[in-house]
């Protein structure tokens, strides 16, 4: 009897025990030494979403059977004889930490006594700190790599022309301002390095300076990548939620380029942040204030965008409070001779070589079209760096390259010349090419597979001298 008396006193006082378990806001249920359940608290009824007749005087092992749990703390406590803690998940995805102790008496096992604290909430509370402060990193980091970017661009703008002198003027003037600025220019002109100027001039220095490509990116993700959206705003979108652009660049600079791919529908939105400072991300309901200064950059004739009815007209005003219009590089030959020396040295540095430029091929240089602006004059530098030996850069190198990058330009062009001639005219910059890179007829021919002879004839034909 002296075995059964805890179970008994259970029975016999079961109300007024219960009480008190229920007083204590934790999940609490006893079993006796065979994990038979004696007594369960409604915390623990509400934790573990059965009926009191549904567990009281079941076993624990039948319980697990059933599958009303998918481990038992209790039988792996009576496995072990000692307390034994785990986390459990149930059915509805909640978790629960339970804490099963073993109550002994003349060396046996007589009870289990196991409480139950519901910790769904506690982890979803470190999830989230988790991930708060995995997203603050990244966002950290973000911010970080594009500061550094633009703080290791070169400091200054290389500009000897009058025209570049003038804008270098105004963008030094309004860059300690925090009024919005639209960059206007062709591809390659380098709007970029403008607004990388503004930035490093600006108050905003230490803050974030992010920056977009509109045109870079899918009219269905551009709204959600400026606004960001919460979790579940639709379908696909990460269950965190996301910052978007505009957060990410809080107290700081946003550059926006290619601004004129916009879609109309979210110009509005975006003469909205300008006119409020404030955005509303994708499936919210409350509005956050920004602090940002905004820089715009276009390659498009905006106004006449706004003629066309593909702009608005008053996103338009709204940017273009201090327009900058950035001239191409053939209307600044003067800038030439800088960029190419700052490339050359770049360039050096960065494949480890020496070189310098020869003044013929500086001149070659000077009066190229260069359609593709200083955009394509680096990319001219740099395939002049690395495809041909020796220390200078020749006017030939330089007329190589140009040949064969303008080539169809040229052609249309000439018209007075025959077919035969230009064919002759292609096939003489086309000699002079090989021979420049691999000096002599014999190695000249075997690289374009025919006859040493067949190239010494057409060399002479051409009046071209081996080295």
């Amino acid at each position: 009897m002296d075995r059964l008396r805890e179970e008994e006193l259970l029975v016999e006082y079961y109300d007024e025990i219960l009480n008190i378990m229920n007083t204590i806001k934790v999940g609490v249920f006893i079993t006796d030494g065979e994990g038979n359940v004696l007594l369960v608290n409604k915390d623990s009824q509400r934790t573990g979403g059965l009926e009191l007749e549904e567990i009281l005087g079941k076993n624990m092992q039948e319980l697990l059977e059933q599958g009303y749990v998918d481990e038992s703390s209790v039988l792996k406590a009576l496995e072990t004889k000692s307390e034994y803690r785990m986390i459990q998940t149930l059915g509805d995805g909640s978790s629960i930490y339970l804490t099963a102790v073993p109550y002994y008496k003349d060396g046996t096992i007589r009870l289990v006594v196991c409480t139950e604290r519901d910790i769904t909430e506690t982890r979803v509370l470190e999830s989230l700190l988790e991930e708060s402060k995995e997203l603050s990193e990244k966002q950290k980091k973000e911010l970080e790599y594009l500061r550094a970017k633009s703080n290791g661009s070169s400091p200054d703008i290389i500009a000897e022309s009058p025209k570049m002198r003038e804008i270098i003027h105004t963008v030094e003037r309004v860059a300690q301002l925090d009024t919005t600025v639209l960059i206007c220019g062709e591809s390659g002109v380098g709007k970029e390095v403008i607004a990388d100027y503004i930035f490093n001039k600006s108050n905003r220095t230490e803050k974030p300076f992010v920056k977009i490509n509109c045109a870079a990116i899918p009219e269905n993700l551009l709204e959600s990548e400026l606004f960001g959206y919460e979790k579940g705003a639709f379908t696909g979108a990460d269950t965190k939620g996301k910052v978007g652009i505009f957060e990410m660049a809080q107290e700081g600079t946003l550059f926006l380029d290619e601004i004129a791919e916009i879609p109309m529908r979210l110009q509005a939105k975006l003469l909205r942040v300008l006119q409020e400072k404030e955005i509303r991300r994708l499936g919210g309901k409350q509005t956050v204030s920004v602090n940002v200064r905004i820089i715009a950059a276009t390659n498009v004739n905006l106004k006449q965008a706004v003629e066309e009815g593909t702009f608005r007209e008053d996103l338009y005003y709204r940017l273009n409070v201090v327009p900058i219009e950035v001239p191409p590089l053939r209307e600044r030959k003067e800038d030439i001779r800088a960029l190419t020396e700052h490339f050359v040295r770049m360039f050096c540095e960065e494949y480890h070589t020496k070189k310098q430029v020869s003044v013929e091929a500086m001149a070659e240089l000077m009066h190229a079209p260069w359609h593709g602006n200083i955009r394509e004059l680096r990319n001219m530098i740099e395939r002049l760096i690395v495809s041909f030996d020796g220390e200078q850069i020749t006017s030939r190198q330089v007329k190589n390259l140009l040949f064969a990058s303008d080539r169809s330009k040229n052609i249309l062009v000439e018209e007075k010349l025959s077919l035969e001639e230009l064919m002759g005219e292609y096939e003489r910059e086309l000699l002079l090419s090989y021979l420049e890179k691999y000096s002599t007829a014999a190695e000249v021919a075997r690289k374009l597979r025919v006859n040493k002879s067949t190239i010494s004839r057409k060399l002479k034909k051409y009046n071209i001298a081996q080295k």
